[in-house]
């Protein structure tokens, strides 16, 4: 397999990651989280879709016409999640993870691209972005309740 197919497959790959991610982001927000949380969880929210759009860009790019099928033909169903199954914390925990396998996958891509091409430039700015996103998340969700039993109402 040549490094180019390899290169656009993890740009595809990087690409569904993001349509995931937007997802669990839609449900989260969904829950009655802090505030805090919910300003980071909107954020990253938000850099998805930007990020998803510059993705999807550099795919067009660099995919070959005859090989390479368009993004929205290989993604999967959108997956949408139940905050009656899962609570607020396993699924911020759920993003964070999530999370950090995207900045795995941008870190094994940027040793293939040009330094000093767009693609190189846009793919470390989304690291920088997204790592300061993720520590924000771990942090707040480090101090939030494990379940749904250790949260206090006032009444």
């Amino acid at each position: 397999m040549s490094d180019a197919s390899n290169i656009v497959k993890c740009v595809a790959r990087i690409w569904r990651m993001y349509k995931r991610q937007e997802s669990l982001l839609r449900s989260v927000m969904r829950l009655d989280i802090p505030s805090r949380v919910r300003r980071i969880c909107s954020n990253g929210y938000m850099m998805s879709l930007l990020f998803k759009k510059d993705v999807g860009s550099m795919y067009e790019s660099i995919k070959n016409n005859l090989n390479d099928g368009e993004l929205s033909s290989i993604t999967r169903s959108v997956d949408e999640f139940d905050a009656d199954v899962m609570d607020s914390f396993a699924l911020l925990s759920e993003i964070a993870t999530h999370q950090q396998i995207i900045l795995k996958e941008y870190r094994a891509l940027l040793p293939h691209l040009d330094p000093a091409s767009d693609a190189a430039r846009a793919c470390s700015e989304h690291i920088d972005k997204l790592s300061v996103l993720e520590s924000s998340l771990v942090k707040e969700v480090s101090g939030l309740p494990k379940s749904r039993q250790d949260l206090s109402f006032v009444a």
